[in-house]
C-alpha cells in the first residue's frame, strides 16, 4: 500500500472524527436552531394561501455550497418558502411585511461580503441565524449583539487557521468546517421535521442518529480498493489539461465545491455549467458527480467529453446505471469510482432509469443525502492525495485562494 491511498484513508478517518464534535454539541443549542427553524416554517394563517417566506442563504465559497444543500431540502418541502442567496442581493427581495430570515454560514466570521448582508439584514429589521466557529469573529458580534440575532458555534479548523497539525495537510483550507456544517444542517432537517409533527424532544433523537448514520455510512470509504484508487489518482493527477466537474442538484453542489479546490491546487478547473466553460479536448478530464449516475446532464457531458478524446472519470454509487454502461462501452470502467453506501440505502442507488433535472421526482428531490455526504468526504480525501502528489502545501493552497 503506498503512500497516496494512506494519505486518502487518514485524510478520511480524521473527517469521520468530525462527526463526534457534533454529536459533542450541547443539544440545547441544537434543539434551540431547530425550535427557531420550526417557527419560521409552521403556518401562521388559517387561509387556503399559506403565506410566503424568504430565506436568505449568506455564505460564500465552500461554505455557502453547504447551506445552499439546507436551502434546497427547504424549498423541496416548503411549497411556500422561497431561498435566496448572496447572487441575488438582500435590498432586491426584502418585504418588511413578509416574513424573513437569514441564515449566515462563516467559519472565521470575517468573510467580507457574508458580513455585509448580515448588516443589510440587520439594518431590514430581519431575524438573523449565524453558524462559524470563531466567537472572536466580527460577525459573530454583530449577530450576538442584535435583538433578532442567534449565534451557533462549531468549533472546527477554518482556512485562516495557521496551526501546523497534521489536519492541515490533510483537511486543507477549511474542509473541516464545510463538512461539519454540511452534516449538521442536514442532520438538523430531520430533527425539524419531527419537530413540526410534534414530537419535540430535548436530547434531538433525530439528530443524533442521523449524524451516527453519517458516521456510519462515511467509514465504509475506508474499505476502498487501495489499488483501484491508486490507480484512479495517478491517472487524475499528473496531466496539463483541464478539469471540468459536473453535476446537478445537490450532487451538483459537491461538484462545485470539488472543483474549487483544483484551483487552490494550481490547476486550470471549470464548473461544467459556467458560462466561460471551454469546449473538452484531448488531454482534459471530465468528472461527473451523479449518486444514482442516470442523470442527464451527465450522460450528455460523458458522450461530448468521450468524442472528443477527453478522459472521463465519474462518480458514482450506481453500478447498473447508464453511466457505467457507457463506460463499459467505451473499455473504461475501471475508471469509475463507486461511493459506498449502507446496504440500507442501496436500493436507491440501482437501476438505469433515465431522469432530468426538470422532471426530477419529488422522491429523489427530498430523500436522505447519504451519497452527498460521502461524496463529499471522498472529495475532500482526493484533495488530500492530490495536494500529496502535487507537492502543495496549505500556505500555497491558500494563496491560490480567491
Amino acid at each position: 500500500m503506498s503512500g497516496l491511498f494512506d494519505t486518502f484513508r487518514d485524510a478520511t478517518l480524521l473527517q469521520c472524527t468530525f462527526f463526534e464534535k457534533l454529536l459533542n454539541l450541547d443539544m440545547a443549542d441544537v434543539a434551540a436552531f431547530s425550535d427557531s427553524m420550526v417557527e419560521f416554517l409552521s403556518p401562521t394563517t388559517e387561509s387556503s394561501f399559506p403565506e410566503n417566506k424568504f430565506v436568505y442563504g449568506l455564505a460564500a465559497g465552500r461554505s455557502a455550497l453547504a447551506l445552499y444543500s439546507f436551502l434546497q431540502l427547504i424549498q423541496n418541502h416548503f411549497d411556500n418558502v422561497f431561498p435566496y442567496t448572496l447572487e441575488d442581493p438582500v435590498q432586491r427581495h426584502y418585504k418588511s411585511y413578509k416574513k424573513n430570515l437569514g441564515i449566515a454560514v462563516s467559519g472565521s466570521g470575517e468573510t467580507p461580503s457574508v458580513n455585509k448582508y448580515i448588516e443589510d439584514i440587520i439594518s431590514h429589521g430581519g431575524e438573523i441565524k449565524l453558524i462559524t466557529s470563531n466567537e472572536n469573529g466580527t460577525a459573530f458580534k454583530m449577530v450576538s449583539d442584535y435583538d433578532k440575532g442567534s449565534a451557533l458555534v462549531i468549533k472546527a479548523r477554518t482556512k485562516y487557521s495557521t496551526d501546523k497539525e497534521a489536519r492541515s495537510r490533510l483537511t486543507p483550507m477549511g474542509t473541516e468546517f464545510e463538512l461539519e456544517v454540511l452534516a449538521f444542517l442536514n442532520a438538523a432537517f430531520k430533527d425539524i421535521r419531527s419537530r413540526l409533527k410534534g414530537i419535540c424532544e430535548a436530547s434531538c433523537p433525530e439528530y443524533r442518529s442521523t449524524i451516527v448514520d453519517f458516521e456510519e455510512n462515511a467509514k465504509l470509504l475506508l474499505e476502498m480498493d487501495p489499488h483501484h484508487l491508486e490507480q484512479w489518482f495517478n491517472k487524475l493527477f499528473p496531466r496539463s489539461g483541464r478539469y471540468m466537474i459536473g453535476g446537478v442538484g445537490r450532487s451538483g453542489l459537491v461538484a462545485r465545491a470539488f472543483e474549487m479546490r483544483f484551483t487552490h491546487l494550481n490547476k486550470i478547473s471549470y464548473w461544467e455549467r459556467d458560462f466561460n466553460t471551454p469546449s473538452f479536448q484531448i488531454g482534459d478530464v471530465y468528472i461527473p458527480i451523479s449518486g444514482i449516475g442516470n442523470t442527464y446532464e451527465a450522460l450528455e457531458g460523458m458522450n461530448h467529453a468521450l468524442s472528443k478524446g477527453a478522459d472521463v472519470m465519474p462518480i458514482t454509487a450506481n453500478m447498473s446505471s447508464k453511466m457505467v454502461a457507457l463506460m463499459r462501452k467505451y473499455g473504461r470502467v475501471d475508471d469509475i469510482v463507486y461511493i459506498p453506501v449502507k446496504p440500507e440505502y442501496s436500493r436507491i442507488f440501482s437501476g438505469d432509469t433515465s431522469s432530468t433535472t426538470w422532471l426530477m421526482s419529488d422522491y429523489t428531490k427530498c430523500r436522505y443525502p447519504i451519497f452527498e455526504i460521502n461524496a463529499s468526504i471522498f472529495t475532500n480525501s482526493v484533495v488530500a492525495v492530490g495536494a500529496e502528489f502535487l507537492g502543495m502545501v496549505e500556505a500555497g493552497m491558500r494563496r491560490l485562494h480567491v
